[in-house]
């Protein structure tokens, strides 16, 4: 049985049309996963359906009833939750609090007993049989825990339709085939899911059905049984996708040298070393201890003990402005806390590494240089944009990340550490980047 269907759904933001014309449906009981470059529109037709944005023109159904006015809260109230990329949960609150909030809102109580929400959850959390430390604080939890508060506060909210945007970028194979485990259980009980992934092995996997989405349209609809993940790409790019094997060019010249290394309860007598045009792959299950090295040799969180060379010649890494000193670039894992000021503009983002540029001798800023030379480091990333002007929050997960390697490029490094550089983005952005 069908449950929720958007017909020829279209959504404009100033010049730029996120959908055009768009329709999408899905059944109970259903995981249907959606798919499509960074940009394409998806989250803009996720956010319709969850009651965030509001649609230009098209219809809404819900169990085969019209819905016109349609809020956040209304969504609750039909049975949809929505459980985004960086989860939105509340860190300085317990996992009990979390799980009940939005339901404590849509009660309006002025006065809110826990334990009054207390029993359901338990049951909840039972019924998917995992286990939840309740009074724990969220932000003491590994991601696929505060992953599994996210899904026990969609089904507290009684949601018959789950979006999960991005559920596998973080967690581990093992704890990815746990949230499998606990769709495929949920599935059975009639709740639907729309799956939101650019992994495409796990969209094949999981999904009863896959809908690829193109520059704001829907090209097809099909079982995933009828599907590879090369015909997906095609769906998704317009072509096919080639990786390419390309010859080394590193020297024999060692640009970067790291000896003995070490920070307690991070990681221990690190050594490597790093030649000119190489490529140096750092490989570890989560918690190993990758990106408190590559935070070290940043200068974030300086190294205890051990030795650091560049060029043959011992350097003090004690600061970011250090590593930049000796022109050592960072993109981190985690671009919309630590990689971008997502308040403010694309202009100011890409320009921010390199400001002292584009000053005067007066010290002042000469802006329209600095846009021009934005220009050309957006073109030449490949950013789809509308204005430099716009927030950079209002980009796609791709181009803000094109915009974290142009700010850094414009430095031009001698040490470019990536930091799980692809996360998040469509097979084509990552093509690109590599």
């Amino acid at each position: 049985m069908q449950f929720l269907s958007v017909a020829n759904v279209t959504k404009k933001f100033g010049g730029v049309t996120a959908l055009n014309d768009v329709s999408f449906d899905i059944n109970e009981g259903e995981v249907h996963g959606l798919v499509g470059e960074n940009g394409c529109g998806k989250s803009t037709l996720m956010k319709i359906i969850a009651g965030v944005e509001s649609r230009d023109r098209g219809s809404l159904t819900i169990k085969n009833q019209s819905i016109q006015r349609f809020t956040a809260m209304d969504a609750v109230k039909q049975g949809i939750g929505i459980i985004y990329q960086d989860l939105s949960l509340f860190p300085n609150l317990s996992v009990l609090e979390n799980i009940y909030i939005s339901q404590m809102l849509n009660d309006r109580k002025s006065l809110v007993r826990s334990s009054a929400y207390k029993d359901n959850v338990v049951k909840i959390i039972a019924q998917l049989g995992i286990h939840l430390d309740l009074d724990a604080t969220v932000d003491e939890l590994p991601i696929a825990k505060q992953q599994l508060v996210a899904i026990a506060r969609a089904l507290v909210n009684q949601s018959k339709l789950i979006i999960l945007d991005e559920p596998t970028t973080a967690p581990t194979r093992s704890e990815i085939n746990n949230l499998f485990a606990i769709l495929r259980q949920l599935k059975q009980q009639g709740i639907a899911f729309i799956f939101i992934s650019h992994k495409l092995n796990e969209l094949l996997e999981i999904c009863d059905r896959v809908t690829v989405m193109r520059d704001g349209k829907v090209i097809d609809c099909q079982p995933t049984e009828k599907l590879t993940s090369g015909d997906i790409e095609n769906l998704m790019l317009g072509y096919a996708l080639t990786f390419e094997t390309r010859a080394s060019s590193a020297t024999d010249d060692v640009l970067l040298s790291v000896r003995h290394l070490s920070k307690r309860n991070s990681f221990q007598d690190v050594s490597f070393e790093l030649r000119k045009g190489e490529v140096l792959g750092i490989a570890g299950l989560l918690g190993a201890g990758r990106t408190e090295l590559a935070m070290a040799l940043f200068g974030v969180e300086p190294a205890q003990s051990g030795e650091i060379y560049l060029h043959g010649k011992p350097v003090t890494i004690n600061s970011i402005h250090a590593a930049v000193k000796h022109g050592i670039a960072y993109v981190p894992e985690d671009r919309l806390a630590q990689g971008l000021i997502m308040e403010q503009s694309i202009a100011a983002n890409a320009a921010i590494c390199t400001l002292d540029h584009y000053l005067t001798p007066m010290r002042l800023l000469n802006s329209q240089k600095m846009r021009d030379t934005v220009e050309d480091l957006l073109k030449g990333m490949q950013v789809k944009y509308g204005s430099q002007d716009q927030p950079i929050r209002m980009l796609s997960g791709g181009n803000q990340q094109k915009v974290v390697l142009a700010k850094w490029l414009a430095m031009r490094p001698q040490v470019f550490i990536l930091d799980s550089p692809t996360v998040g983005i469509d097979v084509g952005a990552k093509n690109y980047i590599y």
